[in-house]
């Protein structure tokens, strides 16, 4: 009797632990975390990492119809997992913090990649570059995407450029800055890891989107 008590008393802690383990990581991702198999990090922890990866879709969509489904979906996957309300009004008390602090670098930087509206710097028939924003609570990170199509795949990659504070709509801080005599700086090295596992699962969901749109127009008759 006392055994079975034991055991029912651990499986019930088990689970009410598991549960609390589940909740506390949809609250930092907005989700349960997956990575896209095809995706990797090259450089890993050096200031010149990125994520890169080759995309096998339908040989018969073409290159243009590819980059066509990552503008489709480019604004929608913004506004669900990285962006709130809140934070988009923020934006033009970010650029005056910004501002007032000095921070030209960063602001230029900004300026160079596009503001929170019009984020699209480069559209061709098979390329596309954007800056794109993902977070992880309640601090946005900076990323620079470029998609390079040919009939039938796409090439995807992401290059960290630097992260900012809730309120602040630039770049405070570089993404070199966060390591040191090339290692990761101690104060960064949990959030690092949270900062990369947020990044695959937004850009999953992203390769997810396009697939859908990508098959959604295959079965389009009009």
């Amino acid at each position: 009797m006392k055994k079975v008590l034991l055991i029912t008393t651990f499986l019930c802690l088990t689970l009410t632990s598991f549960g609390q383990n589940v909740k506390k990581i949809k609250r930092i991702y907005g989700g349960i975390p997956t990575v896209n198999e095809n995706m990797k990090w090259e450089e890993k922890e050096t200031i010149n990492e990125y994520y890169t990866g080759v995309i096998q879709v339908n040989p018969q969509i073409k290159a243009p119809q590819i980059i066509e489904a990552f503008i489709s979906t480019f604004q929608s996957i913004q506004d669900a997992n990285i962006m709130t309300k809140q934070m988009r009004n923020n934006n033009a008390w970010g650029g005056t913090l910004s501002a007032i602090k000095g921070d030209h670098k960063s602001m230029s930087e900004f300026t160079k990649y596009g503001n929170s509206k019009t984020r699209m710097q480069n559209q061709k028939q098979n390329s596309w570059a954007v800056q794109f924003i993902d977070g992880v609570r309640i601090s946005r990170f900076y990323y620079n995407i470029s998609v390079k199509s040919k009939d039938g795949r796409y090439k995807l990659t992401v290059t960290p450029t630097g992260l900012s504070g809730y309120a602040n709509d630039h770049i405070q801080t570089e993404w070199s800055d966060l390591f040191k005599k090339g290692e990761i700086r101690k104060s960064y090295s949990k959030y690092y890891n949270q900062i990369k596992t947020k990044l695959a699962y937004t850009i999953d969901q992203w390769i997810q989107k396009v697939e859908k749109h990508l098959n959604n127009n295959e079965k389009d008759d009009w």
